[in-house]
This record gives C-alpha cells, structure tokens and sequence, in this order.
C-alpha cells in the first residue's frame, strides 16, 4: 500500500508539537538553504569568469570568513536569509549574466523539488519527516523569495533593497540594467 503521509494529523493537538520543530527547522536551515542558493551563483561565476568571486550568507556581524582558491567567503548565521554573490560583471555577456543570476534559483528549486520528491516517494519516521519538511520550505521559500521580480529587504548595503534575481534578470532581459 502507498501512503502519501504517515498518520499523524499535524493540525491536532497530537501534532502541534511537530508543526512547532517544522517551524523551528525552518528557521534553523534558512541559513543553509541561502548558502547553497549563493553556492549555484558562485559555482556558475567560476566557470564563466575568470575574476575572484564573493560568497557571503547572513550579515557582516560575527561572521567568519576566508578564501579558497578564487572564492572569498564570509558566513554567519546572524540573518541567514541575507546572501551575496560578487563577481566581476564588465565583460559579460548577456546570456553569462543570464546563466549566473539565474543559477541560484535553479539551485534553490532543484533542492525544494528533489527534498519534496523523497518526502512524498518514501516513508519515514515523523522526527524525519519533520526535518525534511523543513529543509524543502527553507529552499521553496528561498526559490520564491529569489525569483519573483521584486526589492528586497532593505539592508546597510541597499538601503531601498536589493533587486531580487528575477528583477534582475527582468531588467537585463528588457535592456533596463542600472
């Protein structure tokens, strides 16, 4: 027989306790989930330039930091859903920078999909299940908050926020780069 959850009714006070650690996971991965979202930025920037690239996840504050071959890196979990890529932009063509700005959300959705691929394909024990719920919302929320066409979050760097990658892509797309 195939079962599409276990038996536990999340939306009793039976699972109440396990929507709670859902919730707390996801709070717990955001952090990760921006890291590997910046990871496919970076990944596809090392490829298609030949400049150092930044990787920054959280805020400057507590963080650590480093380099490894051309990637800086600095990473905190102070507000891990703050995350950058930097990489030399002159001399790019359209559709590099079309490749890279695009390579973190694709990043982001083959995670959610693959996680909420093993959810739904096999069985597990709920604490499992719980974990992986969280990690498919960190990277579906993630996905979602990188590609919709909008400015987000205001930050120290982007005081009017930064342009999502949709935005961004939408504006190399029409020719409207700042």
């Amino acid at each position: 027989m195939i079962y599409i959850a276990n038996n536990i009714n999340y939306l009793s006070a039976e699972g109440l306790p396990w929507l709670l650690c859902a919730w707390l996971g996801l709070v717990i991965f955001n952090s990760f989930a921006t890291f590997f979202h910046e990871l496919g930025h970076t990944i596809s920037a090392l490829i298609l330039t030949r400049e150092e690239v930044m990787l920054r996840v959280g805020r400057e504050i507590k963080s650590k930091s480093g380099k490894i071959g051309r990637i800086h890196w600095q990473l905190s979990f102070f507000n891990g859903r703050e995350g950058f890529s930097g990489y030399a932009r002159d001399g790019l063509s359209k559709l590099n920078l079309i490749i890279i700005i695009s390579s973190g959300p694709l990043a982001s959705f083959m995670l959610a999909v693959g996680t909420g691929w093993v959810i739904f394909a096999f069985m597990f024990p709920t604490w499992i299940e719980v974990i992986l719920v969280s990690w498919f919302c960190a990277n579906a929320l993630a996905f979602f908050r990188s590609a919709l066409p909008f400015n987000l979050k205001p930050t120290a760097a982007f005081p009017k926020g930064p342009p999502s990658d949709g935005l961004e892509l939408m504006r190399i797309v029409c020719n409207k780069e700042k």
